[in-house]
């Protein structure tokens, strides 16, 4: 099958790029800098000339004004503009030019910050996108200041504008001050006439002014509905959030105190057959099958492994083992669904636990697991699955995740009689309930949460098992990390969409199930990431800190709940000192799956199954149990 198209990646990172320029150029635009003097290079007025000059505009509400008196006194003046300005106003700077009036710049913020080329630039292009030109009028020239926003007295305007009298640029504000009104009384004045700042007109702008002139007065115009957008996603993410910790403290806790209270008194004892498909797993399957065959379950206990076309001598390993009760089935290759459900053919009990080839059981783990079989009307049963290489930082990261996300799931979903997944590490399903859904289907990447959603559809209950633990390899680096939980995350989406119809169901999977994971497995790691966006921008973009506190206190949040989480399961709350780097680190990993998988969903790209490279570091556990720290 072909590779799949680094588009995805290409996808992810210019739709970031593109809403962080956005926002960014929004408040830019937005935040009004303290005027910065620049000189500029125009000519000399003839003697006796006046130019008149307005800056700060366009305005909507005075510069229509200032053309009035400039038209009924016969006066042409020049308009240093700014880029915000037009682009807000880009109608009224139309008036300016078509009124025979010149146009140059005098900033794009405010006036005079033309310090920096990027402010030019931009006044450049916002010129561009509402009249068509590029101006050459760029800059304050050496004025006489006419005084007008200190004073208010129009004769004394005037004669602080005319006391050069070999005339002079007359600087005046088009943006609420009584420019229009001192020209209107210059034009009274004899002997004096007046003329343009220079001669020199505006020309065509090019295409590149154009098309960037387009596209950041887009951003300057829609970057505040972005920003609403984005507050918006924090608010549904927030909310999400603490949603979901209720839940986890509510539920979670609910489901374990019924649990002990309905306990079934005698203790039930079926016989077990246990199917392990394996492919590749040299490193790991004999550590696997001596600790299933090491269980201390007091009825039979049979273990069949399903070589799947291993290419590493995983069945030659198998069979060395020469344990009781073991049987080896080779075949070709076919995939881990034909595996499971060839092993389930050659089983002999009712009673079947399906366990991945790099997973090591506890030997009271089979016991525990089939306890809810009790009830006739459990037709699934999911353990709790353990990492257990924890030691390194990254395998801390992967038992935090477990503990406080997995398991948890498991426990609340549980309560609401809704679990989507019993995981592939630690499962057991009745028979006659794998009869009634056909089998192990290989329609999508994540055959576990198929097949359990099949089951419950089908209206068996799916119970969860905390005792019985199975410890299973994580991923040792973050490649391996990313491939299996991209195919975690692509499998349970195609498995969502497989059982859509569930929603129209009068079963706890619609009403509860596939609702849990669109809001907490897709909605929530699209959301959070915008707040992280946000939080960067009001930090350096926006000078706006409180994001950052908001965020702050959401980890505190989480990271209460996630030791809550570690404290109801049974672990030492140590490894909590590493969760809020996780959040800095491993959380945007997730959320960078969950939304490579959702446009890998979205172009429609069917993805191939990715392997994990083993380390064999469960192998050595002794007495077929893993030591943990």
């Amino acid at each position: 099958m072909k590779r799949t198209p680094r588009l995805h990646w290409i996808s992810i990172l210019l739709g970031l790029l593109v809403l962080m320029c956005v926002v960014s150029f929004h408040a830019y635009a937005a935040i009004r800098p303290e005027p910065v003097p620049v000189a500029g290079g125009h000519r000399e007025l003839p003697d006796g000339a006046f130019a008149l000059a307005f800056h700060g505009g366009p305005d909507p509400k005075w510069t229509p004004r200032t053309l009035e008196r400039l038209d009924a006194a016969g006066i042409k003046a020049t308009f240093f503009v700014t880029g915000a300005q037009v682009t807000r106003h880009p109608d009224v700077a139309r008036r300016i030019v078509a009124e025979g009036h010149r146009i140059g710049i005098d900033g794009f913020r405010a006036e005079g910050d033309l310090a920096t080329g990027l402010n030019l630039a931009l006044a450049q292009a916002a010129l561009a996108d509402a009249l068509g030109v590029h101006t050459r009028l760029v800059g304050a020239p050496a004025e006489i200041d006419s005084g007008d926003r200190e004073h208010q007295d129009i004769g004394t305007l005037v004669r602080m504008s005319l006391r050069e009298r070999g005339g002079g640029v007359v600087r005046l504000h088009d943006n609420g001050s009584i420019g229009g009104d001192i020209a209107r009384e210059l034009a009274k004045q004899p002997g004096h006439r007046f003329v343009f700042v220079s001669d020199e007109p505006p020309v065509e702008a090019s295409a590149r002014e154009r098309f960037t002139g387009a596209v950041t007065t887009w951003s300057q115009r829609n970057g505040g509905i972005v920003l609403v957008v984005f507050g918006t996603a924090i608010a549904i993410a927030a909310l999400l959030g603490l949603l979901r910790t209720l839940m986890q403290l509510g539920l979670a806790h609910t489901d374990r105190r019924l649990r002990r209270e309905n306990e079934p008194p005698p203790w039930f004892a079926p016989p077990v057959s246990v199917v392990v498909p394996a492919y590749n797993e040299a490193l790991n399957i004999a550590a696997t099958v001596r600790s299933i065959a090491g269980n201390d379950h007091v009825a039979d206990v049979e273990v069949i492994v399903v070589d799947d076309g291993s290419t590493d001598g995983t069945a030659d390993i198998a069979e060395q083992l020469d344990l009781p009760g073991v049987t080896v089935i080779r075949q070709t290759n076919q995939g881990k669904p034909a595996a499971l459900n060839a092993g389930v053919r050659e089983a002999s009990h009712d009673v079947l636990v399906l366990v991945d080839g790099d997973t090591i059981f506890e030997p009271d783990t089979i016991g525990q697991l089939v306890q809810p079989f009790a009830d006739n009307g459990v037709g699934a049963v999911s353990g709790n699955a353990k990492v257990g290489n924890r030691q390194g930082l990254l395998g801390r990261w992967q038992h935090l995740e477990y503990c406080a996300g997995s398991n948890l799931d498991r426990q609340i979903l549980h309560a609401l009689r809704c679990i989507p997944t019993v995981p592939g590490a630690v499962g057991a399903f009745r028979r006659a309930a794998l009869t009634d859904v056909g089998g192990v289907s290989a329609d999508t990447l994540a055959e576990d949460t198929d097949l359990t959603m099949a089951v419950t559809r089908a209206g068996w209950r799916v119970a969860y098992r905390p005792e019985a633990k199975a410890w299973t390899e994580a991923p040792a680096s973050l490649h391996g990390l990313f491939l299996q939980r991209y195919r975690w995350s692509y499998g349970t989406f195609q498995a969502m969409w497989k059982h859509r119809g569930a929603l129209v169901e009068n079963g706890p999977m619609g009403r509860f199930g596939l609702l849990y994971l669109l809001a907490f497995h897709l909605l929530l790691p699209l959301l959070a990431p915008v707040m992280d966006l946000l939080v960067l921008y009001g930090f350096l973009v926006a000078d706006a800190p409180l994001g950052l506190i908001v965020w702050a206190v959401f980890l505190l949040i989480q990271t209460a709940s996630a030791g809550y989480a570690l404290r109801l399961d049974g672990e030492s709350l140590r490894p909590l000192w590493a969760y809020p780097l996780q959040q800095l680190v491993y959380r945007q990993l997730m959320y960078v799956v969950v939304i490579q998988s959702l446009i890998t969903a979205l172009h429609g790209t069917q993805l191939r199954w990715m392997s994990v490279r083993r380390t064999g570091r469960l192998a050595d556990a002794p007495g077929g149990r893993v030591r943990v720290t």
